[in-house]
């Protein structure tokens, strides 16, 4: 028994002299760790955190899921192929994809606002959202987002925050980098022709927004613009009004590659050569093309075609139950006259934009006889 009592004992003192051996190294490490943190000398902000939606458990369900897509206004090939490469990052999850749903307004807000309150009662698990009016469409928005469905905003901004995630091009600096280039190229002085995009539209709105901010430096310079909507053949009619109706023109500032191919026929239908007007446009393959072949001094902001794969990507995510960024901004991609040679696509559709991930194939038979 004495034994017993003694081994006792002296596990006992073992066990806390451990104890106190550990607290000391604890003590140690905690102090070493403090002393590092303190010589690290960085500014710490935990406004950084709010960028980052963590709320993103509710959403959490098992596979698979429905998706859903509600577009503006499908008539430009750029939104061809934004689906075109939704489809191709859905196509990446497999099985855990059930359905893809896509709904297109035709440029009507009221059908838009339908479509969505059409999806909500369909009880989808997420819809990706380009909003047709950065106003109009918030209360549906927030209704989604209020319902428990993954909403996502994408490619078009919107006046609220009540949504899961949102990407986007920064579509300000878009407008004010060819607006900047073309003042540079003309000195700050002379007439400008510009096509705008559809009216109300938030990627409108704001592309004209930042270009304004250029031009308004520039009392000299004098802007005359209409809307074109995006499209080859409004722009075409619009581009000989304007040509028309301001023949000493000097530079041309567009808000679309599809517009800028139209100004440019409507140049040459003009017999005049579009190599004397400066043009500040996007990186539309087929305004690239023309840019080479005629020798026009041009620069291009892109706005990336992949953006539709951040929204999937967010969507996904959202419903297993990881954080996600609430609020991202993409840079545009700026091309300087340099560039052409090296951007421009040869094989590819003129229908065509530089930023697609998609093969050259898919593209041109996607756009074969246009």
């Amino acid at each position: 028994m004495r034994k017993l009592l003694w081994f006792i004992l002296i596990g006992l003192v073992t066990v806390s002299m451990a104890l106190i051996v550990a607290a000391e190294t604890t003590a140690q490490v905690s102090d070493e760790v403090k002393k590092l943190q303190e010589a690290v000398e960085y500014n710490w902000q935990p406004a950084e955190l709010d960028k980052w939606n963590i709320e993103t458990l509710s959403y959490k369900k098992a596979p698979p899921y429905t998706i859903a897509l509600s577009t503006n206004h499908m008539g430009v090939t750029w939104m061809e192929i934004y689906k075109a490469e939704m489809e191709d990052e859905l196509a990446t999850y497999g099985d855990d994809i059930a359905k893809f749903i896509h709904v297109d307004a035709g440029g009507d807000i009221p059908t838009q606002i339908a479509n969505i309150e059409d999806l909500i009662s369909r009880k989808v698990d997420a819809i990706i959202i380009d909003p047709a009016s950065p106003t109009a469409l918030v209360p549906v928005v927030e209704k989604a987002f209020n319902a428990g469905i993954v909403t996502i905003v994408n490619k078009s901004g919107i006046n609220t925050t009540n949504y899961t995630a949102f990407q986007n091009n920064d579509e300000v600096q878009f407008g004010q980098s060819g607006a900047q280039w073309l003042a540079d190229q003309l000195g700050g002085k002379g007439v400008v022709l510009g096509l705008r995009g559809i009216p109300g539209y938030g990627v409108e709105i704001e592309r004209w927004t930042g270009g304004q901010s250029v031009f308004n430096k520039y009392p000299d310079i004098k802007l005359y613009a209409e809307y074109a909507e995006w499209s080859y053949d409004k722009a075409k009619e619009v581009s000989k009004a304007l040509i028309a109706a301001h023949p000493d023109f000097v530079g041309i500032w567009s808000e679309g590659g599809q517009m800028s191919r139209a100004m440019v026929d409507a140049l040459v239908e003009a017999d005049l050569n579009p190599a004397d007007y400066p043009h500040a446009s996007e990186d539309d393959n087929g305004f690239c093309k023309q840019v080479l072949k005629y020798g026009i001094p041009a620069c291009a902001t892109g706005k990336p075609v992949w953006l539709s794969r951040l929204a999937v990507r967010a969507a996904l995510d959202v419903l297993r139950g990881m954080y996600v960024e609430k609020y991202v901004m993409v840079p545009s991609p700026f091309y300087g006259p340099d560039d052409f040679e090296k951007i421009v696509n040869p094989n590819l559709s003129d229908l065509s934009w530089l930023t697609t991930t998609l093969p050259d194939e898919q593209i041109n038979k996607m756009f074969s006889g246009r």
